[in-house]
């Protein structure tokens, strides 16, 4: 079993989304304070912050578990380590990013059609042709490198 891995995967997670967590906290805070130009709403920054926050207890919780309840973390520890879960979960995540791609798409070329005079002109509008572009791109950036790190492996 390789509780260890999943250990130090939980740790790492926890230290980064808690300190992502406490600098989007402490920016929220330090720009509450002045009235900047830059940044108008800093409640946007202290929203953000409960994300990272969040899914630090998450990793908080799961580490606790594996301290005080080790033969519970079986079912997880093997989830994580099986391969042929791990290949039916990446399955199902490439599966979900083709559908996001989907909605991307159609809300793209919707937002394009229904919209004609932002077409351009406005940040969604961008967003939106970005978004699209890098979901697209990405997807295949990531398999190449894959790819290259799996043949220089072997």
């Amino acid at each position: 079993m390789k509780s260890e891995r999943s250990i130090k995967e939980a740790k790492t997670i926890l230290a980064v989304t808690l300190l992502a967590g406490i600098i989007l906290l402490a920016a929220g805070f330090i720009f509450m304070g002045m009235d900047s130009i830059l940044f108008s709403s800093h409640k946007v920054l202290m929203a953000l912050s409960l994300l990272p926050f969040s899914m630090a207890l998450v990793s908080f919780l799961k580490l606790s578990r594996l301290k005080n309840a080790p033969h519970k973390m079986k079912k997880t520890i093997i989830a994580e380590n099986d391969e042929r879960l791990v290949a039916l979960k990446n399955e199902a995540d490439a599966g979900t990013l083709k559908l996001l791609q989907g909605i991307l798409f159609l809300a793209y070329f919707g937002y394009t059609f229904i919209f004609p005079e932002e077409v351009f002109a406005t940040a969604g509008w961008w967003t939106l042709l970005v978004l699209l572009l890098v979901s697209l791109l990405a997807q295949s950036l990531l398999r190449h490198r894959l790819s290259k790190s799996q043949a220089s492996a072997e």
